[in-house]
């Protein structure tokens, strides 16, 4: 019976899509800005990232009722007062993995849309991991299918007899990790892999592993423009001033002097940001940056604070965010 509810509440989302319920929510919410955030894209669907089939329909839905435009135009739109079209939408993609090349990069071209990816300049120089990727390998290496490891005071259970299990344990030690100064969280991740037995690569998996300049390059001259996602991917709120300048402004020069062209747009890793983070961002020279606070962006909202919204994989689920009928009910359970 406990997934009873669930099967209900899926039924009544899908008529809402299939009736075209949601149409008037993009109505509704024409005057306001909608980011979309992806991360990983796969070729079969899965829990923890947005299949080819799912990513073409996602591109087919906000085709037909938004005008997707590139960061730069929404900004040159901003800069001089101009007046956005209605229903703007931005699509972001964070971190660069090499999915993004292979899945998510033919279907931008396929519906001539344009597209940012944040991308972390040292995993495009193929010398680190994305950190967060470091515990679901951990987790999924280690020889008992349940271990139980003490961080922060807190005893986590790892477990990793499904691919949902190890996402989801090794995402509750992630959450403990983000909170550390940045040295300490590496020195933590590294001592729980020897705690388990578990040999950490230097560099990722393949499965783990990220876009070349090459493919960078490629894209950004053809609607995928790659824009900074700092250096290493540190939580920003967690290191020094001089951490964070070295962060912003070396992914940045990097960037420019691979692309040949100004970067001008910043995404704080993992969402983190106070008001000295987006100040430096400012002071670096961007002209904006992308959160991960949920929901639209109107007039007049702060350019280096813009919300996003997740790119839910099910295309019943996307619409519904997508449209804005799930920030409605949000808003109206207040």
């Amino acid at each position: 019976m406990t997934g009873f509810p669930n099967i209900i509440k899926k039924a009544s989302v899908n008529l809402l899509y299939k009736t075209g319920s949601f149409a008037p929510f993009h109505y509704l919410n024409r005057d306001k800005i909608l980011i979309l955030t992806y991360h990983r894209f796969s070729e079969t669907e899965n829990p923890f990232a947005v299949s080819r089939s799912q990513f073409a329909a996602h591109l087919a839905y906000l085709s037909k009722f938004r005008t997707i435009l590139s960061f730069a135009k929404i900004y040159e739109c901003l800069r001089n007062n101009e007046k956005l079209p209605e229903n703007t939408a931005l699509i972001t993609i964070d971190d660069g993995y090499r999915d993004a090349y292979e899945i998510a990069f033919p279907l931008i071209k396929k519906f001539n849309v344009p597209a940012t990816l944040f991308g972390v300049t040292d995993f495009i120089e193929q010398e680190i991991w994305v950190w967060t990727d470091k515990m679901r390998f951990i987790a999924s290496k280690m020889k008992e299918e349940n271990s139980t490891i003490e961080i922060a005071n807190d005893k986590i259970e790892l477990r990793n007899s499904t691919p949902e299990q190890v996402y989801w344990t090794a995402s509750k030690v992630n959450s403990i990790l983000k909170k550390m100064p940045d040295m300490e969280k590496e020195l933590e991740i590294a001592r729980i892999a020897k705690e388990l037995n578990v040999d950490m690569p230097d560099l990722p998996p393949e499965t783990n592993s990220a876009i070349t300049w090459d493919q960078a390059k490629e894209m950004d001259k053809n609607g995928l423009n790659i824009e900074s996602h700092t250096v290493t991917h540190p939580i920003l709120t967690n290191v020094d001033e001089t951490r964070l300048n070295f962060e912003l402004r070396e992914s940045k020069l990097k960037l420019e002097g691979e692309l040949q062209r100004g970067i001008n747009a910043f995404c704080y890793p993992a969402g983190a940001v106070d008001k000295k983070v987006w100040q430096a961002a400012k002071q670096n020279g961007y002209e904006g940056a992308v959160t991960t606070g949920y929901g639209f962006n109107e007039k007049g909202s702060n350019p280096f604070l813009l919300n996003r919204i997740d790119a839910l994989p099910d295309p019943v689920y996307f619409a519904q965010s997508s449209s804005g009928f799930e920030d409605f009910k949000l808003k109206f359970r207040k």
